[in-house]
């Protein structure tokens, strides 16, 4: 078995390296390393490159403008050859077995796709509090089954997490398929995760924390919530529920009912982010919308948005509520500001 890692990098200088070195160290040998350097501004490519060593296994392809992460993937699916396909952020890095292990359960189980668990470490106190995420605790699925069976456990158990850097995928799935990253949006993930989610025959997951997961300021992650966000999960909910609607002989009813409840729960989310953005950006957005795309969220966001608001305002109207909230808010508060941000682990270089 053969590893296509595909690497996409902007702006990275300070974390390439250790993204780069964390492939080096890994107990699995066999795999290309393809890091796409998205136009930066700053000297991550030399940065990649010092990092590598000269090992034959990484291959660099320096796109001539800045594209977005969608389209760097995209290229460095185009150039990938190995049976294997993982994706791997590249201020992020994997645990020094993470091949090895993905190697061992796929070859063992004969998989066509392999699921597996993160742990998040944050630069500071301010980012573990408001950009807390939890990964740790995700509930086990035992077994082997077909991806639209595993795609109803993750979300019976609440196990999903919307990440491409969390799974191991034959290519040949992909490619069949024709699947590439949707450009020019934020949230890609999403929208591809859920298109390959039905096609593997064998799925698994592997509930161990294999990917380091880093959340620093100046990311996408943990930027402040923008139309691109809002727009972003719109046209997610918008390509699932057209997706949804031209599969729906296809696939059993628990299948449906989750991928539906996935589908809301993008709109829903999106309805959120319009909380921290002002009006004016959100009605020059509708501005610019065509007509139909402009009904469109509307329907899936915006109304959503101002239902929630109205219920947010009623309850904060109740004396009960006021006092059951600072009772229900008081562990929550404690916990963000006494427990510490997780730094690497001393273990791994």
């Amino acid at each position: 078995m053969r590893f296509s890692i595909i690497i996409a990098a902007y702006n990275v200088e300070r974390y390439i390296a250790e993204c780069v070195e964390s492939l080096r160290r890994q107990t699995f040998p066999d795999f290309e390393a393809i890091v796409i350097d998205d136009a930066s501004t700053d000297g991550t490519l030399d940065e990649a490159r010092r990092a590598a060593g000269g090992d034959e296994r990484f291959l660099f392809l320096p796109l001539p403008a800045n594209a977005g992460q969608s389209a760097a993937r995209n290229a460095g699916l185009d150039r990938a050859s190995g049976e294997v396909v993982l994706f791997l952020d590249s201020d992020d890095y994997y645990r020094d077995d993470a091949l090895q292990t993905i190697a061992s359960r796929m070859e063992a189980d004969d998989l066509d796709q392999l699921y597996f668990s993160a742990e998040t470490f944050y630069e500071n106190r301010r980012l573990r509090r408001v950009r807390y995420e939890d990964q740790e605790s995700r509930a086990s699925i035992e077994g082997v089954m077909p991806g639209v069976d595993l795609y109803v456990e993750f979300e019976r158990t609440g196990a999903f997490r919307p990440s491409s850097c969390l799974y191991a995928v034959r290519r040949a799935i992909v490619e069949e398929a024709g699947l590439r990253f949707r450009e020019g949006i934020i949230h890609e993930d999403l929208l591809f995760m859920m298109l390959l989610m039905p096609l593997p025959r064998r799925a698994a997951f592997e509930n161990a924390p294999l990917y380091r997961r880093r959340m620093r300021e100046g990311s996408t992650m943990t930027s402040a919530f923008s139309m691109r966000n809002v727009d972003g999960l719109f046209r997610v909910a918008q390509d699932l529920g057209a997706w949804l609607d031209g599969h729906a002989d296809d696939y059993p009813q628990a299948f449906r009912d989750a991928y539906a409840a996935r589908v809301f729960d993008t709109c829903h989310v999106a309805a959120r982010y319009l909380f921290e953005i002002p009006e004016e950006d959100v009605e020059r957005y509708r501005d610019a919308l065509d007509p139909r795309d402009r009904i469109d969220f509307d329907l899936r966001v915006l109304h959503l948005h101002r239902a929630v608001k109205d219920v947010y305002d009623e309850m904060e109207g109740s004396r009960t509520y006021r006092l059951g909230r600072v009772f229900l808010a008081f562990p929550s508060w404690v916990k963000s500001r006494v427990v510490l941000p997780k730094a690497k682990p001393r273990d791994e270089g």
